[in-house]
């Protein structure tokens, strides 16, 4: 009887079970790649009315008065995107939400600490 009821419960409930999982699966968004000569650099941070990426590829610069400064585009998707010229080396970098929250690159795994007690996102460049 308990049986029974588990496989009806099971066929019943699984069809709507696993439609509403699929759509929470979000495409996985990669490390920064390199790509026709340029860094792609992307950032899901949807809440964010602006992003900027910091690092030693342009002095740390950020906010709409810095002439190096680098501002990412939110697409139609809500992911914010940039292409960036970067000669070839090793680089620390953070994204800068807002122009005041500083965060390390979550969709890259590589981190550096700067030897000031401050952890950095770190891009490789060939």
């Amino acid at each position: 009887m308990v049986k029974s009821f588990v496989k009806i419960l099971s066929l019943i409930t699984l069809p709507f079970l696993g439609g509403c999982t699929l759509a929470w699966v979000q495409e996985r968004i990669p490390p920064p790649i390199e790509k026709n000569g340029k860094v792609f650099f992307q950032l899901d941070a949807p809440s964010a009315k602006s992003v900027y990426i910091a690092g030693e590829f342009n002095g740390w610069e950020y906010g709409a008065g810095s002439p190096r400064a680098i501002k990412m585009e939110k697409n139609e998707k809500g992911i914010w995107q940039a292409s960036v010229e970067i000669p070839s080396g090793r680089y620390q970098y953070k994204f800068v939400l807002d122009n005041y929250t500083w965060i390390l690159d979550p969709h890259n795994p590589l981190t550096v600490d700067d030897g000031r007690g401050n952890i950095n996102s770190l891009l490789i460049v060939k």
